[in-house]
């Protein structure tokens, strides 16, 4: 897939861009989704034998993350698939999570190759030549199942803080914010939607502002979202793009700890 300047002018005119997968792509999210229905339906003790002990890998339950106030956690229950590498899942063999992660390793091709083709793209805009910045090694997929719930919003207001998000949802409830109001956002079980983060808005010298967004609760039985997680690498500095006093950033440390304003633990500097 190529990322063509209509897609890097609407991210910085409106901090989000839409791209609609097709053929294997579209093939690989929906065999996704389906595993993925299937794992969060089983019973929360096997659920839990699939996650660390920090929950930075595989099951992270219900009450362990927050978009803003510890008081209020997101009302989901999550699982993450770091830098396409099983083996940091506990348990990876057990026929209760095999299926779920071979249809995450074969998503993750999918993201891969548009992450590759999009901060190409960026690299050859903002600093005037493309060039790689290993971003796989470092970056997840999660997956977040909603719970049902009186309040008004599933997830408040925020930015996710990566380089970029890549967004799917199978339901209503994505709001993003555009000139101070949020407005609801496509809902297309094959489309995906790029949400950037303030990463990125610091690796492009303030250009590409981050996108604020929320979740309204729709009095939806089930709900599932699959994100795709852009991080830098995480053992070695990075630089921004733009020139400037933000050359002197590490963006690689901002991104190590910036899950700290949701509850997280300090991300893993390398995952294999």
């Amino acid at each position: 897939m190529t990322i063509g300047a209509d897609i890097l002018g609407k991210l910085r005119a409106r901090a989000q861009a839409d791209i609609v997968l097709q053929g294997h792509a579209a093939r690989s999210l929906a065999a996704l989704r389906r595993e993925a229905a299937r794992f969060f339906m089983q019973k929360e003790d096997v659920k839990l034998s699939h996650g660390s002990e920090d929950f930075n890998f595989g099951f992270r339950p219900y009450g362990r993350q927050y978009s803003v106030d510890p008081n209020r956690p997101d009302m989901n229950e999550s699982f993450t698939y770091w830098a396409d590498a099983p083996k940091a899942i506990p348990n990876a063999d057990s026929d209760s999570v095999k299926p779920f992660i071979n249809a995450l390793s074969g998503y993750w091709g999918v993201m891969a190759e548009i992450v590759e083709d999009l901060f190409t793209a960026l690299a050859g805009y903002y600093a005037g030549e493309p060039h790689a910045l290993d971003l796989e090694r470092s970056s997840y997929l999660e997956i977040n199942w909603y719970h049902e719930s009186d309040r008004d919003l599933l997830q408040d207001r925020h930015e996710d803080g990566h380089l970029i998000t890549l967004a799917n949802t199978d339901g209503p409830g994505l709001e993003t914010e555009l000139d101070g109001e949020m407005t609801a956002a496509r809902c297309d079980p094959g489309s995906i939607l790029l949400m950037p983060g303030s990463l990125l808005t610091a690796m492009t010298g303030g250009d590409i502002p981050p996108l604020y967004h929320q979740v309204r609760n729709h009095r939806l039985r089930r709900r599932l979202t699959v994100l795709f997680l852009v991080n830098p690498p995480l053992d070695r500095v990075v630089t921004p793009y733009a020139s400037g006093d933000q050359t002197e950033l590490d963006i690689s440390e901002i991104a190590r700890t910036n899950g700290a304003m949701f509850g997280l633990p300090p991300a893993p500097r390398g995952v294999s």
